[in-house]
């Protein structure tokens, strides 16, 4: 990372808190921890904290009270996005292969309403038709 990059992160997590906003909290319900940043520069947010994320990753259950929100398949096998997941529907996905999707875009939005479960092929997909990848254009634009 340069010089500048490292400024730039710094300034902006510096002026994230100066507006009077907080860390979102995890997704899962029953977690109250703050999730973590992908990447201050951007305010791009997981939508866990590293305690579930480590344990979802790793296959572990979730600790006492917690419930993981992430399913293990794509939910667009419905074809809810408009068109239909190119996986077979009896796949049965690695972890790392599924991602929780912000229906609304917003990924400050952690509600388990707001959240699905799409595989890496889907989630791209709807990235690429609604924007959802363009930090800058959701309106955290870098002054």
């Amino acid at each position: 990372m340069t010089e500048e990059n490292k400024t730039t992160s710094k300034q902006m997590k510096e002026r994230f808190f100066a507006e009077g906003r907080v860390l979102p909290k995890c997704s899962n319900t029953g977690c109250d921890n703050n999730v973590i940043v992908r990447d201050w520069k951007y305010w791009s947010f997981k939508h866990y904290c590293s305690d579930c994320n480590n344990r979802m990753k790793k296959g572990f259950p979730p600790r006492e009270g917690v419930q993981f929100h992430k399913n293990n398949y794509c939910e667009n096998r419905d074809g809810r996005l408009g068109f239909e997941c190119p996986v077979r529907h009896d796949y049965v996905f690695p972890n790392c292969v599924l991602h929780s999707d912000h229906i609304d875009g917003n990924h400050e939005n952690n509600i388990p309403e707001n959240l699905q479960t799409l595989c890496a092929i889907c989630h791209t997909i709807k990235g690429m038709m609604e924007n959802d990848f363009n930090s800058a254009h959701k309106g955290r634009k870098i002054k």
